[in-house]
Order: C-alpha cells, then structure tokens, then sequence
C-alpha cells in the first residue's frame, strides 16, 4: 500500500515494564522516556505509548535533575498530555503494527526470537518481519539471537545517552525510508 506524501510519521514508543507486584524495573524512569519521547514530539512525530497490559507502567523513581535528560523529564513532569499519554498506554494487544512507521522500546530484557516476554518480543518481532526499525535500550540481558534483526533494521543502545541517540537515529531511518518510497 503506497504511504500517503503528507501523512505525519508514527511511532510506537513502548516501555517495557514487566507489570508485576514486585520492584518496578528499573529501567523505566521518565527520564530515559523523557528525552526520545520529546525529540518525536518536536519533529512533528506521532507518539502512541504502549505497555504491555496498557494503562499506567510501573515505574521507579528517578533521581534529582543533574542533566539535559532530566530538563526533558522536569518539561514531562510539567506538560499534562505528556503525563495523560502516560497514565493511558495502550496494550500491546491493542497494536496494529501496519499503523507505525517504526518503533522505540525502553526497558526490554530476555530473548527476542525465543519467548513471549509479556507480549513484547511478539510486537518487536512483528515490526522487524514487516521491515520496520526498531529502537531498543535494553534493560538487563538482552539476547536478539538466533534471528538477529531479521527482515529489520535493530538499532540497540544501553548508555545513558542512548535514548535520545537512539531516537535520533530512528527517526533518520524513517525519514530515509519514506524518501526511498
């Protein structure tokens, strides 16, 4: 299906929380959603956010602002859409992956190609077979084998910086996609 010239790019943002009772993971903090979720915000992108059982993620909280990441949370924690968007995520079960240019994922830990993982490694799967990009800054063990990125392109970052590094470069991707078309 051919893409529409003046449709606005969208992307899937997904915090991979892992939902339970227990300590929140402790890679989800606004300020490592903060930073991508605004650069999508400025250029113009469509940002949907998703977890996997939809509604509000489980959380840690972060540190005292020291740095540019913690201006964009100070700006998150300050903008009432930001925080609505994430109070009400979607469900992964809610995803139509044909919807998304790409996809940015926060948080993800264990195998891509072998589990379920809460859903998550399906809908990282389902872009990267439709030849979508997707974003990844892991949480702890990260394991893309036996499939690699398959028919995607994988883009994987696990520093601090790597939320916004890694948005800037989705974001590049897809703009070079859409020129391609």
């Amino acid at each position: 299906m051919p893409m529409i010239p003046d449709a606005p790019i969208r992307f899937l943002l997904i915090l991979a929380s892992d939902e339970s009772d227990e300590a929140p993971n402790r890679e989800m903090r606004v300020t490592r959603i903060a930073p991508p979720y605004y650069l999508f915000k400025d250029l113009g992108v469509e940002v949907v956010l998703a977890t996997p059982l939809g509604g509000f993620p489980a959380m840690c909280e972060d540190l005292p602002p020291s740095s540019p990441a913690d201006d964009a949370m100070l700006r998150f924690m300050a903008d009432r859409g930001a925080r609505d968007d994430l109070a009400d995520t979607l469900s992964l079960q809610q995803i139509v992956v044909e919807d998304f240019d790409a996809a940015f994922c926060i948080g993800f830990a264990g195998p891509i190609w072998d589990g379920d993982n809460l859903g998550i490694a399906s809908v990282i799967k389902a872009f990267l077979t439709s030849r979508k990009p997707v974003a990844l800054v892991p949480g702890s063990d990260l394991d893309v084998a036996p499939g690699g990125a398959g028919a995607g392109l994988l883009i994987v970052g696990d520093s601090e910086e790597s939320p916004l590094l890694a948005a800037h470069a989705l974001v590049k991707v897809v703009q070079e996609q859409r020129r391609l078309r």
